[in-house]
């Protein structure tokens, strides 16, 4: 998260708390992390041809964060997938 949701500063890098406006932004970031942890579950999984579990993991972040690159991979997955039926 470069911004805060709340008042659009930029925010500082190890940081909980918007400087600006004080929002407690802890939870969205533990979110986000969440996000790029299935991100990075799915991107082994696709790798290692495990294509069922690829696309829970992927789902699994969308749910948590809609990303371009993360909506790339699941469109990589579903050709794999119908590509190997």
């Amino acid at each position: 998260m470069e911004r805060c949701p709340v008042c659009k500063a930029r925010l500082k890098a190890d940081t909980d708390n918007c400087s600006r406006c004080s929002t407690d932004l802890s939870m969205l970031l533990c979110i986000e992390n969440q996000a790029k942890n299935f991100f990075y579950h799915a991107l082994a999984r696709f790798e290692s041809d495990d294509l069922s579990a690829a696309t829970r993991a992927v789902e699994q972040s969308l749910d948590l964060k809609r990303e371009p690159l993360t909506l790339a991979l699941q469109g990589f997955i579903a050709s794999r997938k119908s590509v190997n039926h």
